[in-house]
């Protein structure tokens, strides 16, 4: 009976945000439907220079358990570059966007957020996200999560994503490095047929 006062008081914290929970959203990351494209604009920037491309990823069912995945990447380049350069674009990720878009093992965090102006969630003291508005991007409305990472006891803003908890994929991902925007995808538009 000692831990009594504790689980009532466990209890009245958790009462009050089941009910606050009925108003919002949680996010499902990556349940495509097939039959959908998205195309996003890339703004990868360094201490000298932006540089802006895209990527579009598109989705089509191919028969009950199947889809057709195809990538392809939007970028301008010199014709003056060697011709390896130029078929890979030059997008210098070295990997795959969709880390960039959004690291998977965020998606972890994220898919336990309620998607509600002011919701927070704490990262096991290494951090925490905040959802601290609405937006449109691409045409559809999402809630802004800021994923803070603490530093020298300062949050410090790392993260952030515009979520649409209709769509397996941000509307909008900006990755910050030292305080200044280093990759930016803004959803130009979402199709589904």
């Amino acid at each position: 009976m000692k831990h009594l006062p504790l689980i009532l008081a466990a209890v009245a914290l958790l009462c009050p945000r089941a009910a606050a929970g009925q108003d919002s959203k949680k996010w499902k990351p990556y349940q495509f439907v097939g039959n959908e494209r998205y195309d996003y604009k890339v703004v990868m920037s360094n201490d000298e220079e932006k540089k802006e491309s895209g990527w579009i990823l598109d989705l089509r069912k191919k028969g009950a358990e199947d889809f057709e995945v195809t990538q392809s990447y939007r970028n301008v380049v010199k014709k003056t570059l060697p011709g390896p350069e130029i078929l890979a674009g030059s997008m210098g990720l070295g990997m795959s966007p969709i880390f960039f878009l959004m690291n998977p093992a965020y998606s972890a965090f994220l898919e336990q957020l309620e998607l509600k102006e002011g919701e927070k969630l704490s990262l096991f003291g290494a951090g925490m996200i905040k959802v601290t508005a609405k937006e449109t991007v691409g045409g559809r409305t999402g809630y802004t999560c800021k994923f803070f990472t603490k530093q020298e006891d300062k949050d410090v803003l790392a993260c952030e994503w515009t979520i649409d908890p209709e769509l397996a994929l941000p509307l909008r991902s900006v990755t910050y490095e030292g305080g200044k925007e280093k990759f930016r995808f803004d959803l130009l538009s979402y199709k589904k047929d």
